[in-house]
């Protein structure tokens, strides 16, 4: 039996859609990324004060206990980290960069000797400049 020319088998793919979905998704990744900061949900305190001017920073980031009974967590740059392992760690940085400031975000819910014992393991660690970061006051 032989088929008609229409209905012939095609032996090629079409890479044409595959690329089109391709280069728009890579678009859309592109425009989103830099959007994304952390995947932690942080409630951070709201205050009136104005920004500071953006600086290439460390980030320590203490966040809440995602279940009870377990302890906060604590970050530096995106890397959980104990709070003794904070102070090496940025004893080391500081060795190598001695003007570079560290931030502090902190979930509004943290207890406040969590975050003094922080304070206390990058003052060790030889840090001199350290800032807080908080959300705009919102208006109601």
């Amino acid at each position: 039996m032989r088929l008609s020319p229409s209905l012939q088998p095609i032996n090629t793919i079409n890479l044409t859609s595959l690329m089109d979905v391709t280069f728009n998704l890579l678009i859309a990744f592109m425009i989103i990324a830099p959007t994304l900061k952390h995947g932690m949900k942080l409630d951070l305190p709201e205050v009136s004060a104005s920004n500071l001017k953006p600086k290439k920073s460390l980030m320590v980031v203490i966040r809440k206990a995602p279940e009870a009974g377990e302890e906060e967590r604590i970050y530096l740059n995106d890397r959980r980290v104990s709070i003794e392992e904070l102070t090496e760690n940025l004893s080391a940085v500081y060795e190598k960069k001695a003007d570079q400031d560290v931030l502090i975000e902190a979930d509004r819910t943290i207890p406040y000797e969590l975050v003094a014992q922080v304070l206390n393991a990058i003052q060790k660690s030889g840090v001199e400049s350290v800032g807080l970061v908080t959300e705009p006051h919102r208006r109601k």
